[in-house]
């Protein structure tokens, strides 16, 4: 039996100690270049996007009382009082930091009563009637380091605020950004260059609420001169261009770009009026007697004002089915002396930012018993009447007048500072009327900045006039 040969144990290969160091020390090479590499990318991310608060905004301020700030924190509002280091000596300052607010109440006046300046050449002015205003200046920041980066965040609660923003040609930072909140989750984004109104209109007793183009009460409305805007919410962004504005429900419902214009009259049409729709003291039109000679005694006092469904002046003998409210003022029996009978509107607006008002109005006088007159208003079977205050609350209200006759003689009534008088036709035709209530030629309310209440009623001993599709269109300042 042959023998087995015997088995020999050999050592087993495994990896060398050397080699194991070197993975080791690989590993630990890369881990540290890792970590070396994302210090270095969160440093310089660091050292370019690290914001600072920047200081030099403040609020000037234009009126004697009525605008205050309160500081962050604090409950307390205060009145500026040192004066500006820049002309007008008359105005006050008040240096602003990040969450400060700039409030200011109706009384304070009409037009720009403060204006917010920023360093970078940026101006705010804020407009308080009717209803108050509140800006909050939220973010002023720019890059620590860099000139990255400028970050300006408003918060607009109450009141209408124009926005003058220069265009990045004179910004010393590569991306700028301006934004304003303004309320239930919206902001707007203004680009450098533009010129912004943002207006955020509060509920005030005896004053309707005003409503949008959705239909839902309105809670922000923001129009663009020059420049561009962006409206951001929930449901997404708008987009809005030079001469247009959006509206924004109180629902965030956002309307489509509309004209940057604003109809100060209300129910022109006379719809609501012959609807009876109006909100118990709320109405539009209000029916009343015009008095200028207190003479006439009440037995004199006739005349009516009437609503009624007529053909409208562009098809005046054939509208099947597209009716018009007309107002009619009337006054017949060979009266004596003269009494007016019409409608008048309340609008208490303040108008300072309206470069144009232009007022038209379809009219036609049927029947006129003393043509050619006219002299004074005592014989204007078209009247408009216009009240309004020059430049401040504490003024007194001052009158201007147009006035519309029937002229059978081709005499023309010169017009003078308080009355504008137009002849029209001696036949019972409609009659256009168009004036921009801005023009200097006229010198009506070239500068006026409030009105307060717009009348349109017949006038004179007897008469017969009528009126429709009236509308007063305002649009603002460059």
């Amino acid at each position: 039996m042959a023998d087995t040969a015997p088995t020999i144990d050999r050592p087993r290969r495994g990896a060398r100690p050397e080699t194991a160091a070197w993975f080791y020390l690989i590993g630990f090479f890369v881990v540290f270049c890792a970590i070396v590499a994302g210090l270095c990318a969160a440093g310089w991310r660091y050292y370019t996007t690290a914001m600072v608060p920047l200081a030099g905004t403040a609020v000037r301020v234009h009126v004697p009382t009525g605008v205050y700030y309160q500081q962050k924190g604090s409950s307390r509002r205060d009145t500026p009082v040192k004066p500006c280091e820049t002309p007008p000596k008359t105005d006050t300052c008040q240096t602003l930091a990040e969450d400060d607010r700039v409030i200011a109440v109706p009384q304070a006046g009409y037009g720009p009563v403060a204006s917010v300046t920023l360093p970078d050449g940026a101006q705010i002015d804020i407009y308080p009637f009717p209803s108050g205003a509140d800006l909050m200046l939220k973010t002023y920041r720019v890059s620590r380091w860099t000139l990255g980066r400028r970050e300006v965040r408003f918060v607009q609660s109450a009141g209408y605020a124009r926005y003058d923003i220069p265009g990045k040609e004179t910004q010393a930072y590569a991306d700028v950004s301006y934004i304003v909140e303004v309320g239930n989750g919206m902001s707007v984004a203004l680009t450098p260059g533009g010129s912004y109104s943002i207006d955020i209109p509060q509920r005030m007793p005896k004053r309707a609420g005003r409503v949008s183009d959705t239909g839902a009460l309105l809670q922000a409305e923001v129009a663009v001169r020059a420049g561009a805007a962006e409206l951001h919410g929930p449901d997404g962004a708008a987009q809005i261009q030079p001469g247009q504005k959006i509206q924004v429900g109180a629902d965030n419902t956002v309307s489509k770009p509309l004209p940057a214009e604003w109809d100060l009259i209300r129910d022109g049409k006379f719809e609501r009026y012959a609807s009876g729709s109006y909100p118990k003291g709320l109405e539009d039109w209000v029916t009343k007697p015009f008095i200028f000679d207190q003479s006439v005694s009440d037995a004199e006092k006739i005349g009516q004002t009437r609503i009624y469904t007529g053909c409208p002046p562009a098809t005046p003998s054939f509208c099947s089915g597209n009716p018009a409210y007309l107002a009619q003022f009337q006054r017949q029996g060979n009266q004596s002396k003269s009494f007016g009978v019409g409608l008048e509107q309340s609008v208490d607006l303040d108008i300072s930012e309206y470069r144009t008002l232009r007022f038209t109005m379809w009219a036609r006088v049927i029947r006129q018993s003393i043509s050619n007159a006219g002299i004074a208003n005592t014989e204007c079977p078209v009247t408009v009447k216009i009240m309004f205050k020059q430049s401040s609350p504490t003024d007194g209200d001052d009158v201007r007048y147009l006035c519309f006759y029937r002229n059978s003689t081709g005499e023309l009534i010169p017009s003078n500072g308080q009355f504008v008088y137009q002849a029209v036709d001696d036949l019972p035709s409609w009659y256009k009327v168009t004036f921009d209530l801005r023009d200097p030629a006229l010198d009506l309310l070239r500068s006026a900045r409030y009105i307060k209440s717009i009348a349109i009623y017949g006038n004179g001993h007897d008469y017969i006039s009528e009126v429709t599709d009236i509308s007063l269109i305002a649009t603002q300042t460059r």
